[in-house]
């Protein structure tokens, strides 16, 4: 099995690694709002190379780490040789019915290609009255980021290229996931400063998965425009801006 991640996998972390401290205080959060016992079994959906798994795994948890990528589990288990991983795909686990009480789908559901069986996997494996946790980074809306992400997508719409991500298909995979539950909660789980500038974007977004399936002279293209646009809008293309982001849970408990 091969993936779009597989070819940017030992860059992914640098270009987004998430603060020090910051996975310790999802997983902290985790804990406290589902009220689970420790010894609860985990299923990350999505783990990649374990930028949030990681605090999981030196816990001690019962953590298990499933993705399609096995280049991304690779940088996860050179740095977590423990870490209890398996390549499979999302919309296939190998998981009995109720094996996990806490189903954790960190950064996946805006571009999961397969987002409808990764969700009915998803409660599947889950335990009744177990718990699906999504997760995000969110970035202001007036910010750097998401005024590139915004003006990417004009780029390539003009270009006949398509939308490129799907805020959309994030936000009917949660109602789903509500149907399916007793009961729901969002908290934000941290907050942090972070420095960004549009050239960080551009060199970020030109190894991510998504963007990296277009055609060569696509991604190119795109980008040329996109950098034009900024070297405009922003300023210059390394002017800097400081941004508030927090990473935010959704947490359902299935029926």
């Amino acid at each position: 099995m091969t993936s779009t991640f597989d070819l940017n996998a030992a860059s992914f972390e640098r270009h987004r690694a998430l603060p020090s401290g910051v996975p310790e205080a999802i997983r902290k959060a985790i804990w406290e709002f589902t009220g689970e016992r420790s010894s609860a079994r985990v299923l990350d959906l999505g783990a990649g190379s374990g930028r949030i798994g990681r605090a999981f795994v030196e816990a001690g948890d019962a953590y298990v780490g499933v993705d399609f990528s096995l280049a991304m589990l690779r940088e996860f288990h050179a740095r977590n040789p423990a870490a209890c991983l398996l390549q499979a795909d999302g919309g296939q686990l190998p998981f009995p019915n109720g094996s996990f009480e806490l189903v954790l789908l960190m950064q996946v559901l805006s571009g999961a290609h397969n987002r409808r069986s990764l969700l009915s996997e998803t409660a599947r494996v889950a335990a009744r009255g177990g718990c699906v946790i999504v997760g995000q980074t969110v970035t202001p809306p007036e910010g750097v980021d998401a005024r590139m992400k915004k003006q990417l997508a004009v780029v390539l719409e003009e270009m006949g290229a398509g939308a490129h991500g799907s805020k959309e298909a994030r936000e009917q995979s949660l109602e789903w996931l509500g149907a399916q539950s007793t009961r729901s909660m969002r908290s934000t789980a941290a907050s942090w400063t972070a420095q960004r500038t549009a050239r960080e974007f551009l060199d970020r977004h030109g190894s991510g998965a998504r963007f990296s399936a277009l055609p060569g002279a696509v991604q190119a293209e795109a980008l040329k425009r996109l950098g034009a646009w900024a070297d405009k809008s922003c300023g210059s293309l390394d002017e800097m801006f400081s941004e508030t982001h927090s990473f935010e849970l959704h947490v359902f408990v299935l029926r």
